[in-house]
């Protein structure tokens, strides 16, 4: 975590660990597929496509949409409502094989960086304890306005759990280890063992009780959808 001009934000690794890799923001493959797509509308002008599952799987290699569906069942659960064209990225690593003398090509989805928008980031500390007395409160936070910035064929913005039943429907096998991942994983004890890492001062208790039970109720509403349940 670091504090710049009175605010708190967080810092990650470098994502180009080697000279030889190179960086290819979402923007930049939608375009090379899309030349009339516009950045600034999220549309293709020509066609008119909407930013979509559909116009990313049509821009990245093949084996890439594995990692892409796993950022978007990830985005789902801390409902990240950020996640547009330069919000990912391709990863292309150069290599020289010395003995065929030929150059090799190596792509693959980049580690997820920029998910601020997510975890109830714009909720005020002092407005926290309404979301406990309010369930109309607390259901809009989780559910009505959690919108996934990826759309799904022509609709965007789309709900989260609206989203991941398209998912569900259309990329069952792939997207199934996933869930299974955040049922095995995401729980009461190991939620508050990763809050506990930070003081009180960067997020109060208050805060932390309600992302608690933020992330539960995301969990357990992830899970009806695939037809899970905690034996």
């Amino acid at each position: 975590m670091v504090h710049t001009n009175g605010r708190i934000g967080s810092m990650s690794y470098n994502i180009i660990d080697k000279l030889s890799t190179s960086l290819r923001e979402g923007v930049d493959l939608l375009q090379a597929k899309y030349p009339f797509y516009n950045k600034d509308k999220l549309k293709d002008d020509e066609s008119g496509k909407v930013y979509s599952v559909q116009m990313i799987e049509d821009s990245i290699y093949s084996e890439g949409m594995n990692r892409i569906l796993k950022m978007m069942i990830f985005d789902c659960l801390i409902e990240n409502s950020d996640r547009h064209h330069s919000n990912w990225a391709e990863k292309v690593t150069v290599d020289y094989d010395d003995d065929k003398q030929v150059f090799i090509f190596r792509w693959d989805i980049c580690p997820l960086y920029d998910n601020g928008s997510s975890l109830c980031a714009y909720i005020n500390n002092n407005d926290v304890e309404i979301f406990f007395k309010d369930k109309m409160r607390f259901e809009s936070l989780v559910n009505t306005k959690s919108k996934s910035m990826i759309g799904w064929k022509d609709k965007r913005p789309i709900r989260h759990f609206e989203l991941l039943i398209k998912l569900r429907e259309n990329y069952y096998e792939t997207t199934l280890p996933y869930i299974k991942c955040i049922k095995d994983n995401i729980n009461g004890e190991n939620i508050e063992k990763l809050l506990k890492q930070f003081d009180n001062d960067i997020i109060n208790p208050n805060m932390k009780k309600l992302l608690k039970k933020y992330l539960l109720e995301r969990r357990k509403r992830m899970l009806e959808i695939y037809n899970l349940g905690d034996e």
